[in-house]
């Protein structure tokens, strides 16, 4: 994805959340000019993203908050690429499994799809809400759907429907991703529907993997799904994660599996 591509997706991103901005705050946020602040404003503008102010930007009364999934695909990629695989690695012939729709679970479903090609595993069994999970696997193994309404803009699937489809199923293990973890172990989300389907899913589950790259710590997010103290959970995340994050992670007694990266 071209950086322009990038810079307006994370822009859109910072709009639905604040709904008003000064250039300022984008150029800092950015690390752009000014000049390339206002080219993005314009271009922004004419497609109806958003509404110039004087000194900034507003968000356009439809603006849509279908970014977050585009934006995550191109973010540190080297360390969800790391996650996946090594979550991929604890899944075992004839596993059940749920496979949640986060852009770093989907690294961990291209992991287990080239272990599965490659004979090391078989007889796996996945649900997932996913509909990028299930274009990668659903050739090689045993793919269910939780069926409900699609979200585009997370390429999920969520509702009602969802969640009574998913409340019949009980998994071996369950890999999940947040949006943020907070210091106290909050496992965080950014809508309703998702903090949902987490919670029914870890009800469910004999262990739970939570996939989580070092920027999440710390981080802000919504909705409060769970909490690492409460439920049988290990954290796979990357070599970045700061020595404060380790050292609250081993302060509430949670098994962590720190990953390297490669560049």
């Amino acid at each position: 994805m071209k950086k322009d591509a990038i810079r307006q997706i994370r822009l859109l991103e910072m709009l639905s959340e604040k709904k008003r901005l000064d250039i300022r705050t984008v150029v800092e946020a950015l690390s752009i000019s000014e000049a390339t602040a206002r080219r993005l404003f314009t271009d922004l503008e004419k497609s109806g993203k958003l509404i110039r102010t004087h000194g900034g930007i507003q968000a356009a009364p439809e603006i849509a908050p279908d970014y977050s999934f585009r934006l995550s695909s191109v973010l540190h990629t080297p360390e969800k690429n790391a996650i996946g695989a090594a979550a991929a690695r604890h899944v075992n012939s004839g596993d059940r499994i749920y496979l949640d729709s986060g852009t770093t679970v989907l690294k961990m479903a291209d992991a287990l799809a080239s272990r599965i090609r490659h004979g090391e595993v078989s007889g796996i069994s996945i649900v997932t809400n996913s509909l990028s999970c299930m274009d990668n696997l659903s050739e090689l193994t045993e793919v269910i759907l939780t069926g409900g309404i699609i979200r585009p803009e997370r390429r999920d699937i969520c509702g009602p429907l969802a969640e009574k489809n998913l409340s019949l199923y009980h998994f071996d293990k369950a890999f999940l991703g947040a949006d943020a973890i907070s210091a106290n172990g909050d496992l965080l989300t950014t809508d309703d529907r998702t903090a949902i389907m987490n919670e029914m899913v870890i009800r469910n589950s004999g262990t739970v993997f939570i996939l989580a790259d070092s920027s999440k710590f710390g981080s802000k997010a919504f909705v409060t799904y769970s909490n690492l103290k409460k439920i049988k959970a290990i954290v796979i995340s990357d070599e970045n994660i700061s020595t404060k994050n380790r050292s609250e992670l081993c302060a509430v007694n949670i098994k962590a599996e720190i990953v390297a990266v490669q560049q």
